[in-house]
């Protein structure tokens, strides 16, 4: 069993260059790492862009709160294929209502994946993905991490 820890960023994303901040920072890294649902070519400009597109588009389905960012950390793993395959997994859950990018890191101790999910779906009517509906979504995640993949996931509320 793998242990890995869900990590909240709990820190308000509402200013006028919170995408471009986030999205910018999680791609910082020269890493091959780099995923990205929505988008094409595949670039963190052409994230940003769809992430304000969405935004433009579908008012309705908007928030104050421009992104989620959440981390999962994984304490000894070394497998980045099964790492990969599981953090892509959860991209494919949020990224059939979400635009969704996300990427590997291995600049600290353990290796970590990084999730920029949009909070405003793509979906006419469509309700935001505020902390409350995100949050709803990980006990499933959790039991599937354990179920699926051999991974005993822990939230974690980090404040930044």
């Amino acid at each position: 069993m793998i242990n890995a820890n869900l990590i909240i960023l709990n820190k308000s994303y509402t200013n006028d260059e919170a995408i471009e901040n986030v999205i910018r920072y999680i791609y910082r890294l020269d890493s091959p790492h780099k995923f990205y649902y929505g988008t094409y070519p595949p670039s963190p400009e052409n994230a940003i862009t769809l992430f304000h597109q969405v935004r433009e588009i579908f008012p309705q389905n908007t928030c104050d709160q421009q992104v989620q960012h959440f981390v999962i950390s994984f304490s000894g793993a070394k497998d980045v294929r099964l790492i990969n395959e599981f953090t892509n997994q959860i991209a494919l859950l949020f990224s059939q209502f979400y635009p969704v990018c996300f990427a590997l890191h291995d600049d600290e101790k353990h290796l970590h994946t990084h999730f920029i999910i949009s909070t405003t779906s793509y979906i006419r009517n469509t309700i935001p993905l505020t902390s409350k509906v995100l949050n709803h979504t990980f006990l499933p995640l959790m039991e599937q991490a354990a179920a699926v993949y051999q991974i005993s996931l822990r939230k974690v509320t980090k404040n930044v």
